[in-house]
């Protein structure tokens, strides 16, 4: 094969290979010509408020009651009220309760009477009587006999109630019953002690 003729296919080959250069430049830059359209959906309206836990008794939220106050009373007497919670907020809860007793004398009814228990409170059933005689009968037993000493965190109700969650406006009547132990110790006498009963709502109703 002569020289002349080699020249000529590699010069070929050149020009072959040049075209194929152009021809991958020329795609590349074609990528960027292409336009894409575009279009937005706004999502809007959607607030956040945040509940609120408002939890009365007798549609208070600080209640004063002298009904379940004793004056005069001897072993074995007992007063009851009703007292009605209400969820008064707008998200649900359940509640529980704790107290005892404060005042000069609290500390006496710490000591334990014959049957162990000196002023105790039950929760539960029917309001029955008047005065020193009265008491809360019949129905479902919430509470049964807790002890009030001088230890004011006492739990009075617990586990949280009620079952379903109070939805706003809901209200649960509850019949408090207090009684001085029939044997309770005659060192007692004159001696006055002052309840409080804290009952707190909470927003977890689980």
């Amino acid at each position: 094969m002569s020289d002349h003729a080699g020249r000529k296919r590699t010069a070929r080959t050149g020009r072959v290979r040049a075209v194929l250069a152009l021809g991958v430049a020329l795609g590349l830059g074609a990528v960027g010509t292409f336009a894409y359209w575009t279009d937005d959906v706004v999502v809007s309206g959607s607030t956040f408020t945040a509940g609120t836990l408002d939890l009365q008794v007798n549609n208070a939220d600080s209640y004063a009651t002298t009904t379940l106050s004793m004056t005069s009373m001897v072993p074995g007497n007992s007063s009851a009220e009703v007292l009605t919670v209400k969820n008064n907020g707008t998200a649900p809860l359940k509640y529980t309760m704790t107290g005892g007793l404060t005042g000069t004398h609290a500390a006496d009814y710490n000591t334990a009477g014959a049957n162990g228990l000196l002023l105790t409170i039950s929760v539960g059933g029917t309001k029955s009587g008047s005065g020193n005689t009265s008491t809360c009968t019949g129905g479902t037993v919430i509470v049964s006999a807790v002890p009030l000493t001088s230890t004011t965190s006492t739990a009075i109700i617990t586990p949280r109630r009620p079952a379903s969650a109070m939805v706003q406006n809901a209200t649960e009547a509850l019949c408090f019953q207090v009684k001085l132990a029939d044997a309770a110790s005659t060192t007692l006498q004159g001696k006055t002690a002052t309840a409080t009963f804290t009952a707190t709502g909470t927003s977890d109703v689980s």
